[in-house]
């Protein structure tokens, strides 16, 4: 698990009719509370999982949380 402290977080922009926000997390807020062999394993099993096709997307943000939740 990748902690981001809220401190890392800088506001871009907001879309209100797609309820969504977009936001620019400073990595080395990421690096000072993160241990680096636990970023380097997640990045890796992310490109592997993509390189074969191991990903969903969704359209919702209803959709994700509760692909998360099952």
């Amino acid at each position: 698990m990748v902690q981001v402290p809220l401190s890392a977080l800088r506001y871009l922009s907001r879309y209100p009719r797609e309820k969504k926000i977009v936001v620019e997390i400073a990595t080395d807020d990421i690096v000072r509370v993160n241990d680096a062999t636990t970023l380097d394993e997640i990045i890796g099993s992310a490109r592997l999982d993509y390189a074969l096709g191991n990903y969903a997307s969704y359209k919702t943000a209803r959709g994700l949380i509760a692909a998360l939740r099952a």
